[in-house]
């Protein structure tokens, strides 16, 4: 616009000459023609070049810092067309969109132990503290605030746990690196949206040390559930064994109740026939009960037994 400004004020000047020039009955009416042509456009572009500087554009998701004589007026301009003074006031635009940044970090835990952390910050800019920011930090902002901010913080957070515990109890740590960030950065203008831990580095020594640790673990684990299986399969067996042992008692119960059954009924028996049982009869049922093919018996001597033999056919 300023380049506009000189061509128009160049013309307006030259315009003027060339008629003032050619003025009167001696001049040109040519020559002075052209210079009231040329003190015209000279107007037009003054006038242009005056229109033209006093309104700007701020792309979306943008803020516009006013800025004169090289010193920030405080003004922010909003997204689309603005007015602002021509010539005077000029415009930074300040992006308040989503952005990222990481950065990388080495500090040592409560346990002595080395730790590279990389960190991972999505942020914006408040637009309300555009200005303030521009004037303090101008638009290198990020990495004269947050790269300090994120080193300080994470040697702070970090020498509060123990290496294991980092690893362990990663939620806490995040959470705690995360609200002490946000207030650093929100005092400077930035607002933290998110904080990601993309990585805990140890060192190869304690890295080992940890894989030891954990394989031990895990033999420990696998030992404890081998033990567990070896006790609940004795106690199976254990069961077996004594349900075994249950049922032969019960059959053993079982066939001395039917032996005594028997027994009491045959002594039942006996006793209820033990009148009819004469010698006669005794001889009877010992003689119907010898087979065809006995032809002799041999009967000691004293024991009350009067045989009637039948008699031999010839």
């Amino acid at each position: 616009m300023i380049i506009l400004l000189v061509i128009g004020i160049g013309a307006l000047v030259i315009g003027l000459y060339v008629f003032q020039t050619n003025k009167g009955s001696q001049g040109d009416p040519k020559n002075r023609l052209a210079g009231r042509t040329g003190s015209i456009i000279g107007v037009v572009l003054i006038i242009a070049s005056i229109v033209a500087g006093s309104f700007t554009t701020v792309p979306a998701g943008h803020r516009g810092v006013v800025i004169r004589f090289s010193a920030v007026t405080g003004g922010i301009l909003s997204e689309g067309l603005q007015f602002k003074l021509p010539f005077l006031d000029s415009v930074e635009k300040m992006s308040v969109q989503t952005q990222k940044y990481e950065a990388d970090s080495l500090a040592v835990t409560n346990d002595l132990q080395d730790v590279s952390t990389t960190i991972a910050l999505n942020w914006h800019l408040d637009p309300n503290m555009a200005a303030e920011v521009y004037r303090t930090l101008g638009l290198d902002f990020i990495n004269r605030i947050a790269a300090p901010a994120i080193q300080e913080t994470i040697k702070q957070i970090t020498a509060q746990y123990n290496a294991e515990d980092l690893i362990l109890r990663r939620d806490e740590v995040k959470a705690a690196i995360t609200d002490s960030l946000s207030s650093r950065l929100l005092e400077r203008g930035i607002i933290t949206e998110t904080v990601s831990i993309t990585n805990f580095q140890f060192s190869a020594t304690f890295t080992a040390a940890i894989e030891a640790k954990v394989a031990a673990e895990q033999a420990v684990l696998e030992a404890l559930n081998k033990l567990e299986q070896v006790k609940v399969e004795a106690q199976q067996r254990e069961a077996e064994a004594k349900g075994e042992a249950d049922a032969r008692i019960a059959q053993a119960i079982g066939e001395a109740e039917y032996i005594r059954v028997v027994t009491d009924a045959q002594i039942a028996a006996n006793e209820a026939i033990a009148d009819s049982l004469t010698p006669e009869v005794l001889q009877y049922i010992l003689l119907d009960r010898l087979g065809e093919d006995i032809k002799v018996i041999v009967i000691p001597s004293g024991q009350g037994l009067d045989l009637v033999l039948p008699e031999l056919q010839p």
